[in-house]
């Protein structure tokens, strides 16, 4: 009995380091010495969404990181569901070329500028000037 208890106290220790809860949104608290006016905001969690894969199931996964101006931040953070959900769209949208090339993943990252700038002035009629550079700070493809 009483080994059945370690192994499952192991058990459960083990989960626990290995799952990680993140927040929905990570903090965009500036790191020490850096410029605070102009804010980082992850866009967490992942994005992970199937793309044309012509006949097979593909998936792509991305990590997306927002610089903006204050309050731009605050904008995103609000709007959030609508812009992920935008995101999600254009992912989604894809074909394999435009995924696996230099050329098409910059161009996938201008885009997903464009539509969290488009989904802001929607949304909030102004502001999206202040939303000034989108990046991927992960990003896999499983073909």
């Amino acid at each position: 009995m009483l080994k059945k208890l370690s192994l499952c106290l192991a058990f459960a220790a083990m989960v626990g380091a290995a799952v990680q809860i993140s927040p929905v949104f990570a903090s965009s608290a500036p790191a020490p010495g850096s410029n605070s006016e102009f804010p980082y905001v992850e866009l967490s969690p992942s994005f992970v969404t199937n793309y044309d894969g012509g006949g097979r199931l593909r998936y792509l996964k991305v990590d997306v990181t927002v610089r903006t101006k204050r309050p731009a931040d605050e904008l995103l953070r609000h709007h959030m569901p609508y812009i992920r959900n935008q995101l999600i769209e254009l992912f989604s949208s894809q074909l394999e070329e435009n995924l696996t090339s230099t050329e098409g993943k910059e161009h996938l990252r201008e885009e997903a500028l464009e539509r969290i700038r488009e989904a802001i002035d929607f949304v909030e009629g102004s502001g999206s000037t202040d939303i000034l550079e989108v990046y991927f700070t992960s990003y896999v493809i499983q073909q």
